[in-house]
């Protein structure tokens, strides 16, 4: 008997799931279970913290499709925003931070600071709220400064 270890396409089941924790299940198959461990952390977190925001469904889901569709990113940290979105960031050494919140309309507000320069020397910045292939193209600078894990 030949056993297959074929997994299912990830974008029909993220896009599928009816509950935080079957985007969060998805994650952990595809070996994210960093990134599974602490989204099921910051879930439970509006348990134990009554000012704590829930998740919303749509934010958790299109943070999902952004982390597997960019596997050649480091891992960002994650948290979430007071509206219950999913914010991500990056903070490489002294090369400034880049940070996404994903919004429920499908679009991802965005922020690119750039490294830090010489003295008198403004750092370059960007700002604003895309579609991901757009907002992607915007950060390109920003992005490739990341490097692998």
């Amino acid at each position: 008997m030949v056993t297959s270890t074929h997994r299912p396409a990830w974008r029909p089941q993220i896009t599928a799931a009816s509950t935080h924790e079957e985007v969060i299940a998805v994650l952990r198959m595809f070996g994210l279970d960093s990134i599974a461990d602490r989204l099921g952390y910051l879930r439970s977190l509006v348990y134990d913290v009554p000012d704590e925001p829930p998740i919303e469904l749509e934010s958790l889901r299109a943070m999902a499709l952004f982390i597997m569709s960019e596997r050649q990113l480091p891992l960002p940290r994650i948290a979430v925003s007071p509206d219950g979105m999913i914010q991500i960031e990056w903070r490489p050494e002294d090369s400034g931070i880049l940070a996404m919140k994903f919004l429920l309309d499908g679009k991802i507000q965005f922020a690119g600071i750039g490294e830090k320069t010489s003295e008198g020397v403004e750092r370059a910045r960007i700002s604003g709220a895309l579609e991901k292939d757009d907002m992607m193209r915007a950060l390109h600078p920003f992005v490739s400064r990341l490097g692998p894990e």
